[in-house]
């Protein structure tokens, strides 16, 4: 509900040939095939007294300021209960300026101030309308503690909105932002706030929300800290798992930390290799030299010297500071467990084992699979358990019955690659994937009037892509043989 005081309306957009050149695109196709334009949103509010918001929208492109609005709404007791009116009026702003000028807002940059006035209003950002909400700290550098209040409210909104841009690339994606001693900070160095708690508490029931709080408040009272040591920041389903994992912890207030180490380019081959061995997707005669994997025991110990076992750093006993409890994941990184228990003993190392070891091929003597995986336990050994997929066969002959623990893989429902998206946003993506077909002259997608299926995985070997793409094949031969026209598409 809006008062009587000056309001400020968007006063650009697209121009009136765009618009009708998008609406007959979009009569025509559907939303695959219309071209988006990317922008930027800041956004600021103050309370101009007790019963009114005073809230302006900034709209930029990657250079210039395009258009901004000013509105005061009412926030009278009778329509507070329940509601967050200021998210509200945001969302159905945004909302209603992207349709009526084609346009894809990528992220939208607000004052900490603003999450605390409206709660609900960056997952609502980032959940109704897929833009990515940066809180920033607004003029943090100034010495003077009350230069960011003399600004006009609009002024705020375009200072939001230029600082916004900075989080982001090229691929107009956040940053990734690796930070001292190698600490993932996820989400752009915790600056974007994706979801809140009640947005998780959704996506399961209420025994396990319960049984997930019991321990996370467990973890909480002890003051526990847990740290996890994985090769790379982002790539693979590990590095998704942490950035769930993470953000999800900070959430409940559980201190969970995740590292990875100073990269090396020829080690990084190197344990490429070693995971395809591991996984039987190799060449037959392929091996790991011994001169090789001194290269990767050189490498974790560099860094485990240099970054985590150096004064304040997390391999460092609790008692100094460093973590209760240390997670291992994947052979990259195992070298890391004797150097830990050399320096505490009694401290909890797990390691989790990720990948598809096959264990027939490690039980025969002398084979490849064996020598590597001779050469992983001898430091995984000492470890407190180790933890695989849910899979016998996973697990070495060699690893005691009594350490072994089976935990599935994970996913974040409310992350990028899996939360519901609407018809708009859905058409933005498909347009830049047909974008790329296009430019790599393959096939484009054709939905909505075909269907398709999807297989979400990197191009390694042991993904089962090959697999998947024999399957299809056969798959649309009985097509044929039945005569069915109408035949999903397959997209890897």
């Amino acid at each position: 509900m809006s008062s009587n005081k000056p309001t400020r309306k968007f006063s650009t957009g697209a121009t009136s040939h765009r618009k009708r050149q998008m609406s007959l695109l979009v009569e025509k196709d559907g939303h695959v095939n219309a071209p988006l334009q990317t922008l930027y949103l800041g956004i600021s509010a103050v309370f101009a007294d007790d019963h009114t918001a005073v809230i302006a929208l900034a709209i930029h492109d990657t250079v210039y300021l395009n258009d901004f609005s000013i509105k005061h709404i009412s926030l009278d007791e009778d329509m507070r209960e329940g509601q967050d009116l200021i998210a509200d009026h945001i969302i159905n702003e945004v909302e209603t300026y992207e349709h009526e000028n084609f346009v894809k807002f990528i992220g939208a940059g607000l004052p900490v101030t603003l999450k605390y006035m409206s709660p609900s209003l960056c997952s609502r950002l980032w959940l109704d309308l897929d833009i990515v909400p940066v809180v920033l700290r607004p003029d943090h550098e100034a010495k003077e503690k009350n230069f960011w209040d003399v600004k006009r409210v609009d002024e705020q909104a375009d200072s939001m909105a230029r600082k916004c841009i900075l989080n982001f690339g090229p691929s107009l994606v956040p940053h990734l932002q690796v930070g001292y001693r190698g600490i993932v900070q996820t989400d752009a160095g915790f600056r974007v706030h994706l979801t809140n708690l009640q947005n998780h508490k959704d996506t399961c029931s209420s025994a396990t929300w319960g049984a997930m709080q019991f321990y996370a408040n467990k973890l909480r009272e002890k003051k526990t800290k847990i740290a996890f040591f994985s090769a790379t920041p982002q790539g693979g389903g590990v590095a998704l798992m942490r950035h769930a994992l993470v953000r999800l912890s900070r959430l409940l207030g559980v201190d969970v930390t995740w590292y990875v180490p100073k990269p090396r380019p020829g080690v990084f081959r190197i344990t490429k290799n070693q995971h395809n061995i591991l996984q039987g997707v190799s060449h037959p005669d392929q091996r790991i030299s011994d001169a090789e994997k001194a290269a990767i025991s050189d490498w974790i110990e560099d860094n485990a010297k240099r970054y985590w076992l150096s004064e304040g750093g997390p391999l460092r006993p609790p008692e100094e500071g460093g973590a209760d409890v240390i997670i291992i994941d994947d052979p990259q990184m195992p070298g890391l467990v004797p150097m830990i228990k050399r320096l505490t003993p009694d401290r909890p190392v797990l390691y989790r084992s990720h990948i598809q070891i096959r264990s027939d091929l490690v039980a025969n003597e002398g084979s490849p699979q064996n020598d590597i995986w001779n050469y992983l336990w001898s430091n995984i050994k000492d470890s407190d358990l180790f933890i695989s997929h849910p899979i016998p066969k996973f697990v070495p002959h060699t690893v005691p019955k009594e350490k072994v623990v089976y935990l599935p893989a994970t996913t974040d429902w409310i992350d990028g690659l899996n939360k519901h998206m609407n018809k708009w946003d859905t058409g933005y993506y498909a347009h830049i994937y047909n974008q790329q077909c296009r430019n790599q002259r393959m096939t484009e997608l054709d939905w909505p009037n075909r269907k398709y299926i999807a297989q979400v995985a990197r191009f390694d070997p042991a993904k089962g892509i090959p697999t998947v793409i024999d399957s299809y094949a056969e798959f649309r031969r009985r097509c044929d043989e039945a005569n069915i026209s109408d035949v999903p598409q397959l997209v890897v």
